[in-house]
């Protein structure tokens, strides 16, 4: 019983820490996203494009970073090339 119990322990503390693993990664990688849409929008803005579509830039990098699996959909209902 009591290998049972030391079993049942040593699983649970590596899946805690494999869980605990990925959340870091996916945190690490959402930050790097944030930076990166961040730089787009200021880089854009610093060449000359109107804040507007910068921010129109940002986001759609951003969409697609958090979103890579969506089908996208043209406004007019077409599908996007």
């Amino acid at each position: 019983m009591s290998d049972n119990n030391e079993f049942e322990e040593l699983v649970s503390g590596i899946k805690e820490e494999i869980t605990r693993s990925g959340i870091e990664s996916r945190g690490t990688a959402a930050l790097m996203r944030v930076r990166i849409a961040g730089a787009l929008y200021s880089e854009a803005v610093t060449a000359g494009v109107p804040h507007d579509l910068a921010k129109e830039m940002a986001t759609d990098y951003w969409a697609l970073e958090m979103h890579s699996g969506a089908v996208q959909v043209a406004e007019d209902g077409g599908d996007v090339e």
